[in-house]
């Protein structure tokens, strides 16, 4: 994977530009109004393609090598109608220097082009794979290359690599010799939602929505887009008719994803002796130690040059070669080498500069930040230490290191514990035990942090995770905060979404009394009228009826009437009486209500 049948479409972004991925965690469309806005860096191969040189680079598992082999295949009829030759060369095998410049130097292609007066389009493959020492071959190419340097003007050179072996040398000696604007150096960008939709699709998957749905929900998106661990995702989903497995919580599929990560799958590495000296185990733990670091201790990236220019936001990579890890009882030392194995996986990406290596995705580093303490069974004071901020009184958790709390709170139930009393919120964010007392635990400590008003949830950014609280008492425990007028308003709107999320069909009567009370809130009368679209039955959602008819002026927006509408439609409410009641619209939200149930 992946499949020439995709037909993805890929972007490039420079190394000094970004790439956001606030789609939801996949690719903001660059092909979308707002995905433009939102990526404005990223390109796709026909937008640099007139550069007389191009790295083409991308961390493992990216789909590079298929990406630039398609790219290829579509520009070589092109360049041979205007008169040019191609001359592509795959130098993984080469291990004598020798060898590699009599290939490429000394071809038919590269001897005809220097007696001629056409261009010539070299596209070397597997840089990063080459059995010569990477240093070695970056230097031999820049002197090359330079004994050329009157005819480089009809010369276009395309290299394919690996983000983390890229080096530094050959980047200079390429801008010294075909000049500064005329390199360009990119990498390749993640998925696109559409991209996974479409996989899926070819996959055999026959509601790609639905798979969408499914990653969305077990929060998987960062394992989505790459296609190395789609690959893995798309074949658990297959193998558990179309769901993930149900006894594996999301800490245990994403170890596994890690894994894939970590794991050598280029089968020419493999046969070229370059998949390393580590086991992915052994890449597994050291990546988590590289998490730990740059997680709790504020840091952006690794950096793998010299001490004297380290960002104040990098770690030295020196510092991190200290001591031993262990896999499976045994130790191994934590070495340079090893620590730039584990920066060449899928887990890492370049940060723009030629010795800055960082996380391709945050999530990886938070989530294996809170396994590596989990691993190494490190005590809860310690633990708490390292997430709660110090400076504040009630002990509440450091705001950046809510993620990786909620990970360590799927993994760990005393830290879960902890977390509860002070932060319920985040544990939204984690896998729930299925323990009805915890559960009833975490919602009332939930609860009474609203009614505290240590929490507010104006935007509703918790609502969707809401089911996880589902248990056996919950109608029980929600009841008095639905009933009573003197608990504050978030409190009572987020007993009323945990109620909905949930489906607690036992409160459909309450939701209703308080959907029909002039007297109540028109925030919470609109909370209970969505919620009775949701756990109400028949005859709960004919009671809405009469708000169909009712102007309120209360009602800025329509959305009481328009979720009345939606509750009634279409069995307890006529085309006729649909029209009769349509007023024109004070604000779009009605509009939009109607149409969904049009």
């Amino acid at each position: 994977m992946p499949s020439p049948d995709y037909k993805w479409k890929r972007f490039w972004c420079p190394r000094s530009g970004h790439i956001n991925l606030a789609d939801g965690g996949y690719l903001c469309d660059p092909e979308e109004k707002w995905g433009k806005i939102y990526n404005p860096d990223l390109v796709t191969f026909d937008a640099i393609s007139d550069l007389p040189c191009l790295a083409l680079l991308g961390e493992p598992g990216i789909g590079k090598s298929h990406t630039i082999e398609a790219e290829k295949n579509e520009i070589i009829s092109e360049i041979q109608k205007q008169g040019g030759q191609v001359l592509p060369l795959d130098i993984r095998s080469y291990g004598s220097e020798d060898r590699l410049v009599s290939r490429l130097f000394d071809s038919l292609e590269f001897t005809q082009w220097l007696k001629g007066t056409h261009q010539l389009h070299i596209f070397l493959d597997s840089l990063d794979e080459c059995l010569l020492r990477i240093d070695t071959l970056a230097t031999l190419l820049v002197d090359e290359f330079k004994l050329y340097q009157n005819h480089i003007q009809r010369l276009h050179l395309r290299i394919a690599c690996r983000t983390a072996v890229w080096q530094p040398v050959l980047e200079e000696g390429l801008k010294q010799i075909w000049g500064k604007d005329s390199v360009g150096i990119y990498e390749l960008a993640p998925l696109r939602r559409v991209d996974v939709s479409k996989a899926a699709k070819i996959e055999g998957i026959d509601n790609p929505e639905a798979f969408i749905e499914e990653v969305n929900r077990k929060n998987v998106v960062p394992l989505a887009i790459k296609p190395i661990t789609l690959e893995f995702l798309i074949k658990t989903y297959r193998s558990y008719d179309g769901k993930f497995p149900p006894n594996r919580r999301l800490h245990e599929l994403y170890l596994e994803g890690c894994l894939w990560l970590c794991e050598e799958r280029n089968q020419s590495r493999i046969s070229s002796k370059l998949k390393g000296n580590l086991k992915r185990q052994q890449r597994l733990i050291l990546a988590a130690r590289l998490a730990a670091i740059t997680i709790f201790g504020n840091k952006f990236a690794i950096w793998t040059g010299i001490e004297s220019d380290v960002p104040a936001d990098d770690v030295l990579i020196e510092k991190i070669c200290q001591g031993t890890e262990r896999v499976d009882g045994r130790e191994f030392e934590i070495s340079e080498e090893a620590v730039e194995e584990v920066l060449d996986t899928g887990l890492f990406s370049s940060r723009g500069e030629l010795s800055r290596m960082g996380w391709v995705h945050q999530t990886y580093a938070e989530f294996l930040a809170a396994w590596y303490l989990v691993q190494h069974e490190t005590p809860l004071n310690q633990v708490m230490k390292l997430i709660v901020s110090p400076e504040d009184p009630e002990r509440k958790l450091i705001p950046q290191l809510h993620e990786t709390a909620a990970w360590l709170a799927s993994m760990r139930t005393d830290v879960l514990q902890e977390i509860m009393k002070t932060d319920p919120d985040v544990l939204l964010r984690s896998d729930i035990p299925t323990d009805a007392n915890l559960r009833a635990a975490i919602v009332d400590n939930l609860l009474k942090q609203y009614e505290q008003g240590k929490l507010f949830d104006s935007h509703r950014d918790n609502y969707p995770t809401y089911e996880k609280f589902k248990h056996s008492g919950l109608a029980v425990q929600l009841l008095p905060y639905i009933q009573d007028l003197s608990k504050p308003i978030d409190a009572r709107n987020a007993a009323i979404d945990i109620a909905e999320d949930c489906k607690v069909d036992e409160l459909q009567e309450e939701l209703v009394n308080l959907a029909l009370d002039s007297s109540q809130s028109i925030y919470l009368r609109v909370s209970a009228a969505k919620a009775i679209c949701t756990v109400g039955n028949l005859s709960a959602r004919l009671h809405l009826k009469p708000l169909t008819c009712e102007q309120l002026l209360e009602d800025e927006d329509d959305r009481l009437k328009g979720y009345a509408l939606a509750a009634i439609w279409s069995d307890n409410l006529t085309v006729e009486e649909l029209f009769n009641v349509l007023t024109p619209p004070k604000k779009r939200n009605f509009i939009r209500i109607v149409s969904n149930i049009s």
